[in-house]
């Protein structure tokens, strides 16, 4: 956007040493209809003003608007890296105190003396697995009674 608008003031400033003089309205007109259409919305928000701003105002509101784009671009870029690396990371801890190899005696070593860190689907305590909820289990003791 900026060549863009630095392009832009450079044909202008040559038509005003070839005297060619146009109006400030036209030039912010024409200046506004030569933006991409993503500032559509930025477009029909000048134009709805009462007045027109001048071609340099609006060299700075476009600078502006541009830059807050190129700022939301990024932060939107950080926000779902951040996302992933959450997601991926998510169930690191209980994977690492997991061990799905089995022990010399063939049974797979299971907690190694650590808490479960996850929390109960079934009562929503830290600390255990729904497969051996106290709650769980006597829930099913009075309902087979």
């Amino acid at each position: 956007m900026n060549e863009h608008i630095n392009e832009f003031f450079m044909l202008v400033d040559k038509l005003k040493e070839m005297e060619i003089e146009i109006a400030n309205d036209l030039l912010t007109i024409l200046l506004l209809y030569s933006i991409p259409e993503s500032y559509e919305n930025f477009r029909i928000a000048i134009e709805s003003r009462d007045e027109l701003p001048s071609p340099e105002t609006l060299k700075i509101k476009l600078i502006e608007e541009a830059n807050a784009r190129k700022n939301k671009e990024i932060n939107t870029f950080h926000d779902s890296q951040g996302a992933i690396y959450t997601e991926k990371n998510k169930y690191q801890h209980y994977r690492q105190t997991e061990s799905h190899q089995p022990d010399a005696d063939g049974r797979r070593n299971r907690n190694n003396g650590q808490k479960f860190k996850l929390k109960c689907n079934y009562c929503g305590i830290f600390g255990h697995k729904a497969s051996i909820c106290r709650k769980k289990q006597e829930n099913k003791k009075s309902d087979a009674e």
